[in-house]
């Protein structure tokens, strides 16, 4: 496969993107509810659910750890922290969002999400770029 030179080591940090679009989702959803007329004790119920929900996304957020993707040109290989993994045929990409399909040498799927806030712009870009790449190759794994 032919690709630009270049680091092939993508560090994938959680992204501020996600974390944002739930915590609007819970503050539409409270917006909501105190507009809706529902019993009062009903209500309260729904309330402290969805607020326990921010505190939980709130809380894995700060607890996430980051991931390192590699990719290594002489072999051809992928390495998810650290373990090796394989591209399926189909990924999905766009300007702002990449969503690689991967699976493991026992089978198990991982879904890898990456905005384009979770790493440098032009790390973001050569990631694309070298998926992009590979789908191209007629010796890819997978």
């Amino acid at each position: 496969m032919q690709v630009e030179s270049g680091p092939n080591s993508f560090i994938i940090l959680p992204a501020k993107s996600l974390l944002f679009f739930d915590l609007t989702a819970v503050a539409l959803v409270l917006i909501m509810l105190t507009i809706i007329p529902v019993i009062f004790s009903i209500k309260l119920i729904f309330i402290v659910l969805v607020l326990w929900f921010g505190q939980v996304t709130i809380a894995s957020f700060k607890q996430a750890q980051s991931d390192q993707l590699q990719f290594q040109p002489e072999t051809g290989q992928w390495l998810l922290n650290g373990a090796k993994v394989y591209l399926q045929t189909q990924q999905f990409l766009t300007r702002n969002l990449l969503v690689m399909n991967l699976y493991t040498e026992t089978g198990r799927r991982i879904n890898q999400v990456i905005p384009i806030d979770s790493m440098p712009r032009t790390q973001h870009i050569r990631l694309r770029k070298l998926i992009i790449a590979w789908s191209k190759s007629s010796n890819r794994d997978g």
